[in-house]
């Protein structure tokens, strides 16, 4: 290879590692508003990072929080879907989407992505103090819908019956 065809690629290099380095510092900023509650701040750096990465799942996931904080449901469902969408396996996104489905209304959908969540990270062989953030803030969510529904379930009752 000769020296200009070296140059040329390791320039071509640089122009290649130029839109990752702005990609970082886009997500950097974007963190640090929403770490320091400025939730449109946040909101217009995530959408730039997203022109950007289009696929970069947590960058969704992070804008759909921020809708979510913002009492934006609908749009909030839809950047959570869509971080669901390129990334099923990421548990925080998961669980912020089946949050988010019931605040919405959409309980059984919501349900059945928090007991995903919650089994991924279910190990029978432990306490609840030894299971991770994600796995305890999904199985609280789901107690928190069966005592809800087992309410309107015995208020319904009691009505029918009073």
């Amino acid at each position: 290879m000769s020296e200009q065809q070296t140059s040329k690629s390791d320039a071509e290099q640089a122009w290649e590692a130029a839109p990752d380095l702005v990609a970082a510092q886009t997500q950097e900023l974007a963190r640090r508003f929403y770490k320091k509650g400025e939730l449109g701040r946040a909101e217009e750096v995530l959408g730039k990072l997203i022109k950007m990465r289009p696929a970069m799942a947590w960058a969704h996931a992070l804008l759909g929080v921020v809708y979510r904080r913002q009492g934006r449901l609908l749009k909030a469902l839809e950047s959570l879907q869509r971080a669901a969408e390129i990334d099923s396996s990421d548990r925080n996104t998961l669980v912020n989407l089946g949050e988010c489905l019931v605040l919405a209304g959409k309980v059984p959908e919501g349900v059945d992505v928090l007991r995903a969540v919650f089994e991924m990270g279910y190990d029978p062989t432990k306490s609840p103090e030894e299971h991770d953030t994600l796995t305890r803030r999904a199985g609280a969510q789901l107690e928190v819908i069966q005592r809800a529904a087992r309410k309107v379930e015995a208020d319904l009752r009691a009505k029918l019956e009073g």
